[in-house]
């Protein structure tokens, strides 16, 4: 009896435990400033309950540029429009794709949220059916939006790596009844940061030979059709899209997409957004050499001047919810 006694206490106490830390996450866990390269599930339902019951703001969907790779959260250009007013949640993350941004506004539409205005990054590069990003979703989003898809849309993308097991079992037990367990990578990213992979410091043009493939775009590309249902979800919802051509280092990139075929490849991209309602902005070749850390990821002073284009842009949108002149803005070099 002593012994059942024990058992009970010892049960009793974990489960008070557990309970305490659940409410300490849900009320005191911050937001993040831009997703961890690994969020949870369990963090992104919670970021999208929020936006569920928020006012409607602009929603920022891009890949490691709009993330902002090499530079802290506060210097991206997402977090330099809501510092300075914008309504606005960046939902970019590192291998952000047209997949993935489909996948997102699922979602949106399954949490009833009405974004005010949809802003979304078009990198050629993602187009490239050798990208790592061109037919896989985030696992997140893998085990949250797969079943919302269509099974025309899911048998074009790769079936997600799945968990041993005993992996497996973890996750279906715990997650659902411990945030901490959940939300573990979400909470590690907090306290120590998200690191970014090994940076080359001295990129050289043969280091992104591939990267871009020249192959005529066309429909029957997987990224451009997701890219094409993300923009006819935003028009059917009545959600005005900013689409911007990701800006491309020509410079370090000349002897690989200074050709006709590229040129082609973006105007087809725009004729297609621009034909589907979206405002669409070249900046393709808006930056100089010297603003990029590579072939196309931002320095803090290209952050800030991409902060002010999206929001002369955002502010010609009726609503959009900018309070500031972005003709005010000043960049430091």
């Amino acid at each position: 009896m002593a012994r059942i006694r024990l058992v009970a206490f010892a049960l009793a106490v974990t489960v008070a435990i557990v309970a305490l830390q659940n409410f300490a996450i849900a009320a005191f866990f911050p937001h993040l400033d831009r997703l961890a390269t690994d969020f949870s599930p369990a963090y992104l339902e919670r970021e999208l309950g929020g936006l569920a019951n928020a006012p409607a703001q602009t929603i920022i969907l891009g890949d490691s540029v709009l993330w902002g790779y090499r530079v802290r959260p506060a210097e991206t250009a997402a977090s330099i429009l809501a510092a300075q007013g914008c309504a606005c949640r960046n939902f970019s993350f590192k291998t952000g794709s047209p997949p993935n941004y489909y996948a997102l506004v699922r979602l949106f539409q399954e949490y009833r949220i009405r974004p005010k205005a949809l802003v979304l990054e078009v990198n050629q590069k993602a187009l490239n059916e050798a990208d790592p990003a061109y037919r896989k979703l985030h696992p997140t989003l893998a085990t949250l939006a797969a079943p919302l898809l269509g099974g025309g849309d899911r048998a074009m993308l790769e079936p997600p790596p799945q968990p041993g097991p005993f992996e497996r079992w973890l996750d279906q037990t715990l997650s659902p009844m411990w945030l901490l367990y959940a939300m573990r990578a979400d909470i590690r990213t907090t306290l120590y940061g998200d690191p970014d992979a090994v940076t080359v410091q001295h990129p050289t043009p043969d280091l992104y030979e591939g990267t871009y493939d020249l192959t005529p775009l066309t429909e029957k590309n997987v990224g451009v059709h997701f890219l094409e249902e993300t923009v006819d979800y935003a028009r059917a919802a009545g959600v005005p899209v900013i689409a911007f051509m990701t800006p491309t280092n020509h410079v370090l990139l000349h002897e690989f997409i200074d050709s006709p075929q590229y040129r082609k490849n973006g105007l087809f991209l725009r004729g297609l957004l621009e034909k589907r309602g979206a405002r669409v902005l070249d900046l393709d070749t808006a930056f100089r050499a010297d603003e990029f850390f590579d072939n196309a990821h931002l320095r803090p002073p290209a952050q800030r001047r991409l902060a002010a284009i999206i929001a002369r842009a955002l502010a010609r949108i009726s609503h959009s919810g900018i309070a500031f002149d972005p003709q005010r803005v000043r960049f430091q070099k």
